[in-house]
């Protein structure tokens, strides 16, 4: 394959910025969609082995499309492979993994709250390696879209955070977010990058490899995995859109945008993830969750615009 018959997202290089802002809300909304479709299976299939499928499918589809490019882009993926080794680590197992573990540990109330702190770790850690500057509507915003999230986990109630149970799939949240965080401004950071399907496909695929220890275990420990049609549909699912797809929307979105503005838009996290959960699991629609929803937005737009301003 041509250098001018690039795969995936490069032909959108030349695009403006709306794209990338576009595509940054759209891969939470494929998050969002991912808890969604866990949510639903968790106790008729082992999560470690749904993650194995949702990183390794996605390596496994890509690969005929991308062999060329890989070939290509090897000697670039060989000069930076401490990039992706600790990038298969960050995504798909400290990122990945361990918020589908936690899942069957913690509630979804203190999901919510950790979930809410990724923007703002990657703000700090942007700052903290002189990729950013913070700047005063930035925190503002950060600070009134946090605010926003909190409202909606609680339900605008503040005694819930008194109340709230910490345990280990918390821990496995936190670890999780800062992850996420870590891989965001460490992709910035990349000087040399190969085709972006080739990235997310090297990612991915080491990803993968990470997780045989554990598909190991539960293949010793006999754990049932059976395939019936809404197991197959997920494994599906998380391996195109949650994974594959979100990986490069993303990627695009820190490009184009900066690793703070483009992980302001997961405070829509818990505003998607009701959405869905009202269109597909029947769960009401609250009060709290349209306040909370403007506060969101009301931050987000803060965090965004006005940042873009004070750049102008």
């Amino acid at each position: 394959m041509s250098r001018d018959t690039k795969s995936g997202i490069s032909i959108l290089r030349n695009r403006t910025k709306p794209v990338a802002h576009a595509l940054a809300f759209i891969s939470v909304l494929l998050l969002a969609a991912n808890f969604v479709v866990v949510r639903n299976i968790h106790d008729q299939y082992p999560l470690t082995i749904l993650s194995l499928w949702r990183w390794g499918g996605s390596a496994l589809l890509l690969l005929p499309f991308i062999w060329s490019d890989l070939r290509h882009d090897w000697p670039i993926v060989r000069r930076n492979w401490k990039f992706f080794v600790i990038s298969g680590m960050l995504m798909p197992i400290l990122g990945s993994l361990t918020s589908y573990l936690a899942m069957e540990l913690t509630v979804a109330v203190n999901g919510g709250i950790i979930q809410s702190m990724i923007p703002a770790i990657v703000v700090l850690l942007a700052w903290a390696v002189g990729l950013e500057r913070v700047k005063f509507f930035q925190i503002m915003g950060l600070g009134v879209a946090t605010l926003g999230v909190l409202y909606i986990v609680t339900q605008g109630d503040v005694a819930v955070l008194r109340s709230l149970d910490v345990n280990l799939g918390d821990l496995f949240l936190v670890i999780g977010a800062c992850s996420l965080a870590g891989y965001t401004v460490y992709y910035k950071r990349l000087a040399e990058k190969p085709r972006p399907l080739v990235l997310v496909a090297v990612i991915c695929g080491i990803g993968a490899l990470y997780h045989l220890p554990f598909v190991f275990y539960e293949f010793w420990q006999g754990t049932p995995m059976p395939f019936t049609t809404a197991t197959t549909l997920s494994i599906v699912f998380v391996a195109i859109f949650p994974s594959l797809l979100t990986v490069m929307f993303l990627n695009y979105g820190i490009e184009k945008l900066g690793p703070g503005t483009a992980t302001a838009y997961h405070y829509f996290m818990p505003v998607v993830t009701a959405g869905l959960a009202f269109l597909f699991l029947n769960e009401a629609i609250a009060w709290f969750h349209l306040i909370g929803t403007a506060m969101i937005l009301a931050g987000v737009y803060l965090t965004v615009h006005r940042n873009q301003t004070q750049r102008a």
